[in-house]
């Protein structure tokens, strides 16, 4: 992923030669950070296997492969131009078709022993009747995925935050009550300044002000906003490309003939 405009004619010449020096990747699947291959975890609503990006472009690509998780590229953007900019420890909640977290702690995304922090959706937390539950659990007890799939029906749910009625506000506060759950957690092993919420349904207004409600009530709140980046992970993936295509170029450079005087 690059950007246009200066950097295309170089783009353009890679691909003439029938390769490219680099390639970065943005996944919605936990990436291992040893081998850059995706890792299946139980429930995972994107099932594409143990895909292995960098042996399948081993062929095209004569460079590194860099691949890590949509959701720590997500992170990655809100803190270079988002509502986390200047903020070097926060945590990135990520609520959409799949759940996902990631943890900036001095100003870098941490990865883990196999690259696998903020893998959230079996975090125990409360559930609709405040059982204990995994998070992924919540919505399949409250009727909030989609049809023989794991992942949650977006459009169903934010029907209901938009929604007036009393199922509407019953899911509302289930909802935030398991949120609350997960992102206590994450301010216990985190630490952090601020929790940033994006994803599909995450900066809804009517989820926002659930959250907020509910985490002020928490032993250690911090405060909550919603991401207002539009495709933060593929943006923060490009600007990497673009740096790796920079250094590449600059490492490559040859100085000049001498012309003599």
């Amino acid at each position: 992923m690059v950007e246009p405009g200066y950097w295309g004619p170089v783009v353009r010449w890679a691909a003439s030669q029938g390769s490219y020096p680099s390639a970065v990747i943005s996944a919605a699947d936990p990436v291992d950070r040893g081998t850059g291959r995706l890792v299946h975890l139980p429930d995972a609503p994107f099932l594409v296997g143990d895909l292995d990006p960098p042996s399948v472009l081993a062929g095209r690509v004569t460079g590194p492969v860099l691949v890590d998780n949509d959701v720590n590229w997500a992170a990655r953007a809100e803190h270079r131009a988002g509502r986390a900019r200047g903020v070097d420890d926060f945590v990135y909640l990520h609520l959409g078709e799949g759940l996902g977290c990631a943890v900036v702690n001095d100003g870098a995304v941490r990865r883990g022993h196999r690259g696998l922090v903020g893998e959230i959706a079996h975090l125990c937390t409360y559930g609709p009747d405040g059982e204990a539950m995994a998070f992924t659990e919540v919505f399949a007890a409250l009727g909030l995925r989609r049809p023989s799939s794991t992942a949650i029906d977006v459009p169903a749910l934010r029907e209901l935050l938009a929604g007036h009625g009393e199922r509407a506000e019953r899911i509302r506060a289930a909802l935030a009550r398991a949120v609350c759950g997960v992102l206590s957690a994450a301010v216990s092993l985190a630490d952090p300044r601020m929790i940033v919420i994006g994803g599909a349904w995450g900066p809804d207004p009517a989820m926002i002000a659930a959250v907020e409600k509910h985490f002020q009530r928490t032993p250690r709140p911090v405060p909550v906003t919603a991401a207002t980046l539009s495709s933060p992970e593929l943006s923060a993936a490009r600007v990497r490309a673009v740096e790796e295509l920079r250094s590449l170029v600059v490492r490559t450079a040859r100085p000049a003939p001498d012309q003599g005087t």
